[in-house]
C-alpha cells in the first residue's frame, strides 16, 4: 500500500536531543517522510499561516493537511496502520496546540492530587492496623509479608508528602532552582526500604521452610481484616489512576496496583497453607517478597535515571522545536532543541539564529518571549534560550568541545531539496 505509512516527523529531532544539529532552515520544509533518510529535508511548504497569537508560523497548513480522518483510519484493514496514524494525528495535534496555563484548572488539579496523597496516608494508616491484628491473629507468614508491604506504603506516603510539601517551597539562596528534586530523592530512598524489607522477608521465609513450623490458624474474622484491605485499594487505585500524569500519584496508583496482587495472593497461600500443606504458607511469603522487590528495584532504577537526565521523548522534542521554528518571523533558523530530565521535569536548552544586524533589545526579547513560551509547557521547570548570528561554529560548552561533529553537522544551505 503505497504511501500509507508516510510519519512526519521534525527533522533532525532526534540529532538535537543529544548535540548542536543540523541547523533547521525555514527554507527547507519542517516534515520529513518516515522512509526518507533522516538527513533529507524537503521544500514547497504551505502557504504562510499567522494564527491567533501572532505567532509566524509557515507550517500549520502542511500540517493540517498530513491529517488523517477518523472515517479514514478506521477503514484501514491493518491495526498497526490504525494506531501508526492515530499517533500521527496526535502529534500533529500537539504542535498545533497552543498551551495556555488555566489558574482555576491547575487548582482544582492541586486539589485532587493533595487528595490522593493525604487520603492515601490516612487510608494505610487504617489498613495497616487490620493487617497487623490479622498477621498476629494467623502467625502467617504470608499475611506478615502483606501487613509489612502496607507498613511501608505508609511510610512511602509520609516520605511522598514531605517531599510534596518541599518540592512546593520558593526557591531561596541556598536552593536557587527550588526543591522539586526531593521528590525523585524521597521516591529512590522509598523504593531502597522496600527492597531491603523484601530481602528480609525471603530471608524469614527460607528459616520457616528449614524449621518446618505448623500450620497458620486463620479464622474469618483475619480473613475480612485482609478483604476489607483488598476493597479499600481497589478504590485507592481506581482515583489514583485517574491522576497519573502526576509522578507521585503515578507511583501511589502502582502500590496500589501492586497491593492488590500482593494481598490477594498473601491471603490464598494463607487459607491454602491452613487447610492443606504447610509449606504454602512460606513460600507464598516468599513470592510475595520477590514481587515487591522486583517492583521496587525497577522504580529505584528508573528515578535513578531522572535524576541523572534522561533525553526526553522524541514528541516533545518536535514540541519545542516546532515552537522555536514558529515563535517569530526574526528567527532565521534553529541550532539546537535539545530536553532532559532533571528529576520529575525537563530543562530546555534552545539555540536560534538571528540576524546579525538585529538590535540587541529586539534580539532579546525574542529571546526572552520564547524562553517563557517553553516554560509554560507542561513539565518543563527551566528553558534556556542561546542566541546566535550563525550555525558554523564549534561547540559552546566544554564538554562537548573534545568531541569532533564535523561528520555529522548539515548546513541548511547544503541540505538537498525535493
Amino acid at each position: 500500500m503505497t504511501g500509507e505509512r508516510e510519519k512526519f516527523t521534525l527533522t533532525g529531532m532526534e540529532d538535537v536531543t543529544n548535540i548542536d544539529s543540523p541547523a533547521l532552515d525555514r527554507g527547507s520544509k519542517l516534515l520529513r517522510t518516515e522512509d526518507e533518510d533522516d538527513n533529507i529535508m524537503r521544500s514547497d511548504y504551505g502557504s504562510t499561516v499567522v494564527n491567533d497569537d501572532d505567532t509566524f508560523d509557515p507550517y500549520s497548513s502542511l500540517l493540517r493537511s498530513r491529517r488523517k480522518g477518523d472515517d479514514e483510519i478506521k477503514g484501514l484493514k491493518k491495526r498497526k496502520l490504525r494506531k501508526f496514524y492515530q499517533e500521527q494525528n496526535e502529534l500533529i495535534d500537539d504542535l498545533l496546540s497552543t498551551y495556555v496555563e488555566d489558574e482555576e484548572k491547575k487548582k482544582k488539579e492541586n486539589f485532587r492530587i493533595k487528595v490522593a496523597i493525604y487520603g492515601s496516608v490516612a487510608v494505610n494508616i487504617c489498613l495497616f492496623g487490620l493487617q497487623l491484628f490479622a498477621a498476629i491473629q494467623s502467625k502467617s507468614l504470608s499475611i506478615l509479608a502483606t501487613m509489612a508491604d502496607s507498613f511501608m506504603d505508609l511510610l512511602s506516603g509520609i516520605i511522598l508528602l514531605f517531599a510534596e510539601r518541599a518540592s512546593k517551597k520558593s526557591a531561596n539562596i541556598k536552593y536557587p532552582v527550588g526543591k522539586a528534586r526531593i521528590e525523585t530523592a524521597g521516591i529512590i530512598v522509598f523504593a531502597v526500604l522496600m527492597s531491603a524489607l523484601a530481602l528480609e522477608l525471603i530471608i524469614q521465609a527460607v528459616e520457616s521452610l528449614i524449621e518446618k513450623k505448623e500450620n497458620p490458624q486463620l479464622e474469618p474474622l483475619p480473613i475480612a481484616c485482609v478483604a476489607a484491605s483488598l476493597f479499600a485499594k481497589i478504590l485507592l487505585f481506581i482515583y489514583c489512576y485517574s491522576l497519573r500524569h502526576n509522578p507521585s500519584v503515578a507511583l501511589l496508583a502502582t502500590d496500589h496496583r501492586n497491593d492488590l496482587f500482593v494481598n490477594s495472593f498473601g491471603l490464598g497461600a494463607a487459607i491454602l497453607a491452613s487447610r492443606t500443606l504447610w509449606w504454602i504458607d512460606p513460600a507464598g511469603a516468599i513470592v510475595v517478597a520477590l514481587i515487591i522487590l522486583r517492583s521496587w528495584a525497577s522504580t529505584a532504577y528508573e528515578h535513578a535515571q531522572l535524576i541523572v537526565g534522561v533525553t526526553a521523548d522524541p514528541n516533545f522534542i518536535s514540541k519545542i522545536t516546532y515552537l522555536g521554528l514558529t515563535h517569530d518571523k526574526r528567527i532565521l533558523k534553529m541550532d539546537t532543541a535539545r530536553a532532559y530530565t532533571v528529576g520529575n521535569n525537563f530543562f530546555v536548552e534552545v539555540d536560534i539564529v538571528l540576524d546579525p544586524e538585529l538590535k540587541l533589545r529586539e534580539a532579546h526579547d525574542i529571546g526572552e518571549s520564547l524562553q517563557m513560551k517553553l516554560e509554560n509547557l507542561p513539565n518543563v521547570e527551566r528553558a534556556f534560550v542561546h542566541l546566535d548570528y550563525e550555525t558554523d561554529h564549534k561547540p559552546e560548552h566544554q564538554r562537548y568541545s573534545r568531541v569532533s561533529l564535523e561528520s555529522i553537522r548539515i548546513d541548511a544551505a547544503e541540505v538537498p531539496t525535493v
